[in-house]
């Protein structure tokens, strides 16, 4: 009896140092990923997929020794969250940039609407070109208003070239 006792304590401590050593790859795998890299919503999608992976190993995974396995979650358990801490800022930031867009945006909408009846064609179209260089350089803004803001925005422009074209359209038969 206490043969079988004592092998099936060392079978378990051999698979305990098993797990430690799976455990300890974990930790060093999770550690290697660098936030740092991360700057488009797809790459932090992508992370946060390899995170969860490794999450769903470190489940499958049994006990290892008690006292080692305390520390080994503590180490495993602070990454994951200082990874998705790091997310949550990114995703928080990009969202302060693209309200900051939409403001930017709105803005060349309400600037173009101004000039879209203008009668002044040189001016106007030099003006309204500007602003239109100026969209481009702004960035994106949220789907939900970048969208209609562009449609604003390229409405107030359309009708302007439009009004433009038509009065030109006279002078150029005439001239002909």
């Amino acid at each position: 009896i206490n043969k079988k006792y004592q092998a099936f304590f060392e079978n378990r401590k051999e698979k305990e140092k098993e797990n430690e050593t799976a455990k300890t790859a974990l930790c060093e795998r999770i550690e290697a990923i660098d936030t740092n890299t991360l700057a488009t919503y797809a790459a932090w999608d992508e992370a946060t997929e390899q995170i969860k992976q490794l999450q769903e190993e470190w489940r499958k995974i049994g006990f290892a020794a008690r006292a080692v396995n305390a520390a080994l979650f503590a180490r495993f358990r602070k990454t994951c969250d200082e990874f998705f801490a790091r997310k949550a800022e990114f995703f928080k930031q990009m969202k302060e940039r693209m309200a900051e867009n939409a403001r930017k945006k709105k803005a060349l909408v309400e600037k173009a609407q101004a000039l879209a009846d203008s009668t002044e064609w040189k001016s106007t179209s030099d003006k309204l070109i500007a602003l239109q260089k100026e969209w481009k350089t702004i960035g994106t803004a949220p789907k939900k208003v970048g969208d209609q803001l562009w449609n604003d925005f390229l409405s107030a422009c359309n009708r302007f070239f439009e009004a433009r074209n038509a009065a030109n359209a006279g002078v150029r038969n005439e001239e002909h």
